[in-house]
């Protein structure tokens, strides 16, 4: 797929320079933020965490601390409101944050091995909390940049180049891991890191500094209980944040589950991550194409089943070749979380109005990510246990309940939570 960055800007020949010029800035930048991402989270975050001697249970609470720092959505949002600058909030926030996460990697250059754990889960702490605030500002900035009409694709097409990124670097980091295992790989890891972390500053640096529109002469209380009082979005709320208990009890466990239990090399696990990212890509642009065709709730409910099913899969990897179910398991992953993901960001942005739209985005965040935190805190207890019982159960046993429910949410419940009203 050929894809030029100038062609994002193509709709809107219209928009002065300045937006089509942030327009490209947040599509190279948020390629640099991804590889960051991809170091610093996903399996390389559990690779991590079980070098510096994390057991499951521990793995569990760290996973579940982005979710639950995303509380503190609803006081950005609420600073956001006495903001003069919000291009200047947006750049010392995301810096700060993006800095923190780096420094995570000194962390056995400077204390004792007994203390390694306890000082990463603090500095991944503070790492979070930070990026509840820049996220809040980033998603509002974003949001003003880009024309409601073309967001799908406009979003679509970024994510697929941000995810393209993220492929390549799954791959160069799992093969630096396993070519230089223990604590050669993870310095390496992290020095590449940083000069991610000095050019997401530089294009930071970059974005325009559109009006921001605030909720004047509106209450405190009744500006963070707005979103509260939209029925279709408290709805969607609800459903969305019991699927999110459900999701974050399996999907971050799955790297896990090949590291410690079925104990998979790195460099197999980083190139199913990878196998996920492509199939993600296909995720982004299908959904950026069919955005104009079918309604984001459409395309929402279709997204649900593929996560279900990539839970459901877990049960047969005793009977099929295992890497052949993994591959299927990624594939199925891959793309229904690029599906969802991206209208997830939609429906979040889509039902407020520009001076509202820090609430809606700061609530939403706030209440998934109790169930967030609550999913994987409790996936990580649960598997801890399971170590008493038949190893079955560990491999796919828990993925398999976890995988009918959710299968049940999507074909049966989701339907109707977002069913459309009646004129």
């Amino acid at each position: 797929m050929k894809v030029s960055i100038r062609s994002l800007t193509n709709p809107y020949s219209r928009a002065k320079s300045t937006y089509r010029q942030g327009m490209h800035t947040a599509v190279i930048e948020g390629m640099w933020a991804m590889l960051l991402l991809t170091m610093l989270m996903g399996p390389f975050l559990t690779a991590y965490l079980l070098y510096l001697g994390a057991n499951s249970k521990q793995i569990g609470i760290v996973l579940a601390i982005p979710a639950l720092a995303n509380l503190l959505q609803v006081l950005a949002a609420m600073y956001m409101q006495k903001l003069a600058n919000r291009k200047r909030a947006f750049i010392l926030f995301t810096s700060a944050h993006r800095i923190v996460g780096l420094s995570t990697g000194l962390i056995p250059f400077i204390f004792p091995k007994d203390l390694w754990l306890t000082s990463f889960i603090i500095m991944f702490l503070l790492y979070c909390l930070i990026n509840a605030f820049a996220g809040v500002i980033w998603t509002s900035l974003i949001s003003d940049m880009v024309p409601a009409q073309v967001r799908g694709k406009y979003f679509g097409i970024r994510n697929v180049l941000t995810s393209a990124v993220n492929s390549a670097g799954l791959y160069i980091t799992g093969v630096i891991i396993d070519t230089f295992p223990g604590a050669a790989g993870f310095n390496i890891m992290f020095a590449i890191a940083a000069v991610t972390v000095v050019m997401n500053i530089i294009y930071f640096n970059k974005y325009p500094n559109p009006p921001f529109e605030k909720s004047e002469g509106m209450k405190l209380g009744t500006f963070v209980l707005r979103p509260f009082h939209d029925r279709n979005f408290f709805k969607g709320l609800i459903f969305l944040t019991a699927w999110t208990l459900i999701i974050t009890m399996t999907h971050p466990f799955f790297s896990y589950v090949m590291l410690d239990v079925l104990h998979v090399p790195y460099a197999t696990v980083a190139n199913l991550v990878i196998l996920q990212t492509i199939a993600s890509m296909a995720g982004f642009y299908i959904c950026g194409l069919l955005s104009r065709r079918f309604s984001e709730r459409t395309l929402l409910l279709s997204s649900l089943p593929f996560l279900a099913l990539a839970s459901l899969l877990w049960s047969v990897t005793n009977f099929l070749p295992q890497l052949l179910v993994l591959i299927l398991i990624y594939l199925l992953l891959g793309f229904g979380l690029g599906s969802y993901n991206q209208q997830i960001f939609i429906f979040m942005i889509g039902s407020s109005s520009k001076a509202e739209r820090p609430i809606y985005i700061a609530v939403f965040s706030a209440i998934t990510g109790i169930a967030g935190f609550i999913g994987p805190a409790l996936g990580g207890v649960v598997f801890e246990e399971l170590k008493a019982y038949p190893l079955w159960l560990q491999e796919y046993g828990l993925f398999l309940l976890l995988g009918i429910i959710l299968l049940v949410l999507a074909c049966i419940v989701a339907p109707i939570v977002f069913r459309k009203a009646k004129k």
